[in-house]
């Protein structure tokens, strides 16, 4: 995927009488710089000069027609410098006649690469241009000129290493600082087609602890040649636990187990930072612990004691006597709420019977007889199973026998009408005992 390229006109100034451009381009590391049309031949017949941004002595580029750096291309209405670097940051200046050079364009290379991250001990993979013929490597922090790692031409020539082409796909395995910088993919004639930056940082991890409890503090990877140092909590100067995968402390608590470094039990002097480092020196892991000390059981004075069981017995009696004290005066309340008023008399009503069809009895004066609760009555015609009156029954029967006129006394107001009274209606007759 090509990059953009950055171009911003500034000013532009008088030389002499005549006029002139100037430009301040900004072009991606990798990319070509054209200049103007004005500045190609046959229209220009001069010197083209760079002066380096770090202050180098100027250097002639171009006379007239004929390049003096590798890199320009020179044709009929064209000149371009390709393959730009940071070295070609500076300004170029053009002479007519062998007159004093004047400046026309101001070049800051930017950086376009792709920003990749991984970690210490993992593996990246990239998926290249098709047209890739070679790849090219700069170290991150270094001045040192393209590496080549690959090429078309010849891919077994780093059969073995870590780095590899599957077809279209770049892979490194086990990426460590080493291996941060800038990877080119590029054409046959060296035309970048594609910049990725790499940054390989360490492993971080964070532990947890109490005292005397036991802490395995696990390696980067299963490599067991790891030169471990730790730096106490607050200090400066590091101590050297392990030494290319053997232990070189006297402490007996520490100990190397398959998946790293064991600690039992943990004391509160083991708080700090351990780093892991491989055989190169390259740091692969940084590891923080943080211990912390076992909570004492809470001691309290026997008065303690006495004052807790104290408070508790008497917030029990207080909530009893609040308790009672509530229900009492519901019951109170509610006594008072059911007990009416004023007694109302009952509403007393008579009613004239009706005398049955068949013959009727008077009853003879001057005789008053009261009937019983639960008379006993022989059933008339002989017919057995007829029921007696029983408690609670209605007085008046229904069954077709012969009928009393009765007359029902009043009953007295201050006997209140409940429902569940055992009385029935008290009838009185001269001749009730008529069998």
């Amino acid at each position: 995927m090509l990059l953009l390229l950055y171009v911003t006109t500034v000013s532009c100034v008088l030389f002499g009488g005549s006029s002139a451009e100037f430009f301040e381009k900004r072009m991606c590391y990798g990319r070509t710089l054209r200049l103007p049309f004005s500045f190609t031949p046959p229209l220009f017949n001069g010197q083209l000069y760079f002066t380096p941004k770090n202050g180098g002595s100027r250097k002639l580029v171009m006379d007239k027609d004929e390049a003096k750096e590798s890199r320009l291309k020179i044709s009929i209405g064209s000149v371009e410098l390709t393959d730009l670097t940071e070295r070609d940051e500076g300004t170029f200046s053009v002479s007519v006649d062998d007159a004093m050079p004047y400046d026309v364009i101001k070049l800051q290379i930017v950086e376009c690469a792709y920003r990749m991250y991984r970690n210490y001990g993992k593996s990246y993979s990239y998926t290249v241009p098709r047209q890739t013929e070679f790849v090219d490597f700069t170290p991150l922090h270094g001045e040192d000129l393209p590496r080549v790692l690959w090429n078309r031409t010849d891919p077994q020539d780093n059969k073995g290493s870590r780095w590899q082409m599957k077809g279209f796909i770049w892979e490194i395995k086990n990426v460590n600082q080493a291996d941060s910088g800038y990877y080119n993919f590029r054409k046959k004639d060296n035309t970048l087609l594609s910049r990725i930056r790499l940054t390989v940082k360490e492993n971080n991890r964070h532990y947890n602890t109490n005292v005397n409890e036991r802490l395995l503090i696990q390696n980067p990877t299963f490599v067991a040649t790891w030169t471990v140092t730790f730096t106490p909590a607050g200090e400066v100067e590091n101590n050297t636990l392990m030494e290319a995968g053997n232990l070189v402390t006297d402490d007996s608590r520490i100990r190397i187990v398959p998946k790293g470094i064991e600690i039992d039990p943990v004391n509160i002097i083991d708080s700090g930072t351990f780093e892991f480092r491989d055989q190169q020196g390259y740091l692969a892991q940084i590891v923080i612990v943080e211990v912390e000390l076992e909570p004492l059981p809470l001691v309290l004075h026997p008065y303690v004691y006495v004052a807790i069981t104290g408070g508790i017995i008497f917030a029990v009696v207080v909530c009893c006597c609040c308790v009672k004290k509530c229900c009492c005066k519901n019951s109170s309340s509610k006594s008072h709420e059911s007990a009416p008023e004023t007694a109302a008399a009952p509403a007393v009503y008579y009613h004239d019977l009706i005398e049955p069809a068949g013959p009727s009895y008077s009853v003879a004066p001057g005789e008053h007889t009261t009937t019983s609760l639960e008379p006993s009555v022989e059933p008339l015609g002989g017919q057995e199973g007829d029921p007696a009156p029983t408690f609670g029954s209605d007085c008046r029967s229904s069954d077709p026998v012969p009928k009393f006129e009765l007359k029902r006394q009043p009953i007295p107001s201050a006997v209140p009408l409940v429902s569940d009274s055992i009385f029935c209606d008290v009838y009185t007759s001269d001749k009730l005992n008529f069998l």
